[in-house]
């Protein structure tokens, strides 16, 4: 049980790191602090920490209990705990602990892990505020003279509209969240465990010891406590497992129809644990297969060998291991979610991944290349879906996307834009080789290309036309009316109008049809990323996950656009040199 004895060993433990200097309190890593005394007391804090180490097997059972966000989502405690340190500290471990672990112990121990560097900082300017040189830092680095430092640089920042605020200013609010995460973890009051009679969860009850008078009751996170700090004494976690059981009982009494499988838990768990569409997972399988086959078959048009169509042919075998691999994800997280795997921003970018691929795999058998093409533009997709902006946490939906026709609707539609996307990057490709096209390889690889791009096309205008009848369908079911001219409805007719344009150069019968198709195919995709991305978060509408307040355009998109119309004009004038 949680004794004296453990007060006065938390007390004189801190004392120690305080007489080693570890100046984590106010102003860490200050220039005059002396580097041995220094290193002395990040030593200390890093042994306690070991000392303090939630027991990984009893993480583990802790993982399984069910938690409920502030959506209302029911889910395991090892998702809660994943989603609070990606949060937070942008890491999948930290001082190699499970998610499960550092959140266990930010609550049960908070006085030692608010000196522990856990709060993710990027910028420079944030750093020297707090006047530390690290990007990860305490959360007592944040406070000086109990005062908390950003105070005026977030009231500064939230002050603004979003199209107005700096690059300084969404680091500041970004921080600032992960610092507030933290505190509300120390508190204890974030995560809820218990169910009420109310349909009404809370973050502590109140409990019975056996063999204690009846009468009295304690609070279970103080009995908690007490149970694993004992733990970290004798090393036996006993005691500290079996009262886990009582949190079953308390959510079994008040919510069991709510409550999710075993089954479901377990492959919920697995899933987190997997990460299919992690920075390490499929965008670098996608990225590196689409590269290397690419490369190969660059090659092939000037030299080709035994060995180059042996690589080939290997590179086509493990990118469609790769596209069985996304789908079966996929289906996992329909299967976690309980809805389709296109119902939000992060879901529906996967998905478009998942159709670009598919596209790649249907073309593959006349041109290797829309297969290589159509793994790099997956690869560049994923990587949209992990960066900050985009969540990818599971969460419940809302009533007015609970809809049959809304799922067909968003598959359909989302599938075109995999199709289209797979035109604009051959598109970019045959614009690449029309520079060089001296041998007649290339000039066949070519034709070959933009007879795919046009099927590929026709493919994404059908799906996208029938996509547009079916959410009119939808959104007469949900509103009422079939149409009404709402943004995404009218940048999806204006792409179906683009695309149908950009099939009908064919009729024209130019000697440059060839340049103008794929010119076209590429920059006609413009229409699409601003249905999806413009749409979404720059104009207000109807669905789901638009935004209403702009934001700035990111730096990257002029100087692409312009990178695009350089090659263009080289490819245009190179073009009409040799058809003289």
């Amino acid at each position: 049980m949680f004794t004296f004895k453990n007060y006065i060993i938390l007390f004189l433990s801190t004392f120690f790191l305080l007489l080693c200097n570890f100046e984590v309190m106010s102003s860490p890593l200050i220039d005059s602090v002396d580097t041995n005394r220094e290193n002395n007391g990040v030593i200390a804090l890093d042994v306690l920490l070991e000392e303090r180490t939630v027991n990984n097997h009893h993480a583990e059972k802790f993982s399984k209990i069910l938690t409920i966000d502030n959506q209302g989502r029911i889910k395991p405690y090892h998702t809660f705990a994943s989603e609070i340190i990606r949060k937070i500290s942008r890491k999948e471990r930290i001082k190699n602990q499970t998610p499960s672990q550092v959140v266990l112990g930010m609550t049960i121990d908070p006085l030692l892990w608010q000196m522990i560097p856990i709060i993710k900082v990027k910028d420079v300017d944030i750093l020297n505020l707090l006047n530390v040189n690290q990007e990860l830092v305490s959360f007592v680095s944040f406070f000086k003279d109990n005062e908390y430092i950003l105070t005026p640089y977030v009231e500064s920042a939230y002050a603004k509209k979003p199209i107005d605020r700096t690059k300084f200013d969404k680091h500041i609010i970004e921080v600032d969240e992960r610092v507030n995460i933290c505190s509300m973890v120390f508190s204890g009051n974030l995560i809820k465990l218990f169910p009420g009679p109310n349909n009404t969860w809370s973050t502590d009850v109140s409990m019975q010891i056996p063999g204690v008078d009846s009468a009295k009751t304690f609070s279970f996170q103080y009995i908690y406590r007490d149970l694993v700090f004992s733990a970290f004494d004798t090393g036996s976690w006993t005691e500290a497992n079996s009262i886990l059981s009582f949190i079953h009982n308390e959510q079994n009494k008040y919510a069991a129809s709510d409550l999710p499988s075993t089954k479901k838990i377990n492959a919920e768990i697995f899933y987190n644990n997997l990460n299919p569409f992690g920075w390490t997972r499929l965008f670098i399988f996608y990225f590196l297969g689409g590269c290397l086959l690419l490369l190969f078959l660059m090659i092939k048009i000037f030299h080709s060998n035994k060995f180059i169509d042996s690589s080939i042919f290997t590179l086509h075998f493990f990118i469609f291991s790769f596209f069985v691999f996304h789908l079966l994800s996929l289906a996992l997280r329909w299967y976690v979610s309980g809805h389709a795997p296109w119902s939000d921003a992060y879901e529906s970018v996967i998905f478009i991944a998942f159709a670009t691929m598919l596209a790649g795999m249907v073309f593959s058998r006349k041109s290797r290349f829309s297969l290589a093409a159509s793994c790099v533009v997956a690869s560049m997709l994923l990587f949209v879906a992990n960066i900050n902006w985009l969540s990818p946490e599971l969460t419940n939906l809302v009533p007015v996307l609970k809809s049959y026709w809304l799922m067909i609707h968003v598959s359909v539609i989302t599938s075109s834009y995999g199709f289209f996307g797979l035109c604009a990057f051959i598109g970019f490709l045959n614009l690449i080789l029309i520079i060089p096209k001296k041998e007649k390889k290339i000039d066949a690889n070519i034709q070959d290309l933009t007879i795919i791009n046009e099927q590929s096309m026709a493919i994404g205008l059908f799906l996208l036309t029938v996509g547009t009848f079916l959410g009119g369908v939808w959104a007469n079911e949900s509103w009422g009316r079939y149409w009404g001219w709402d943004p995404k409805e009218t940048w999806a007719l204006v792409s179906i109008i683009v695309y149908a344009l950009i099939l009908h150069i064919r009729l024209l019968k130019s000697k440059s049809y060839i340049f103008f198709f794929n010119f076209c195919a590429l920059f006609g995709f413009g229409s699409i990323l601003m249905t999806y991305f413009g749409v979404n978060y720059y104009l207000d509408g109807l669905h789901s996950y638009a935004a209403g307040d702009a934001f700035p355009v990111p730096t990257f998109v002029p100087w692409t656009v312009v990178i695009l119309g350089v090659l263009s004009m080289v490819s245009f004038i190179r073009f009409k040199n040799s058809t003289r």
